[in-house]
């Protein structure tokens, strides 16, 4: 059951992760549940694009390395949703390299995070970009952060 709501938004922003690898997803939710995010998960761009329909997250965490869509074109197919115009979407994948700048340029995301994911960088930009969100200030896909893991 999807948590009450107060005044048309959640009591908890909603992440989505997408991540075909269950390990990173699972990481990822430990540190965000611990934030007092709530998350739901996709292992594809499919599953993604299926859930976000019915519940548009307030972010989305995206893997680029995912086999079959991919990162890139899931990224592009969220954000074809109505729902999903003004939500940030941090594009995970690593480690750093031209290649992966280009892909995130490329799916219009608006952070970018290298694996191995450091949850104390991943939990900053995922704040960040949800305040930014709520003055408005999203989406922005001319600009794109680079959160390095060193």
């Amino acid at each position: 059951m999807p948590p009450p709501k107060q005044n048309n938004h959640r009591y908890r922003p909603l992440v989505l992760i997408v991540d075909d690898c269950r390990p990173s997803r699972l990481m990822m939710r430990f540190y965000l549940d611990r934030e007092g995010y709530e998350v739901i998960e996709a292992a594809c761009g499919q599953d993604a694009f299926e859930r976000a329909s019915t519940n548009p997250p307030d972010i989305v965490l995206i893997d680029l390395n995912m086999p079959g869509l991919g990162g890139v074109l899931a990224t592009q197919r969220l954000r074809s949703i109505a729902a999903m115009g003004r939500v940030p979407f941090v594009a995970c994948a690593g480690p750093d390299s031209q290649a992966y700048r280009d892909a995130v340029r490329a799916a219009e995301c608006d952070a970018y995070v290298t694996k191995p994911l450091n949850p104390t960088i991943l939990l900053s930009v995922v704040k960040s970009l949800l305040n930014r969100r709520s003055l408005g200030v999203l989406p922005s896909s001319h600009v794109t952060q680079l959160a390095q893991s060193v």
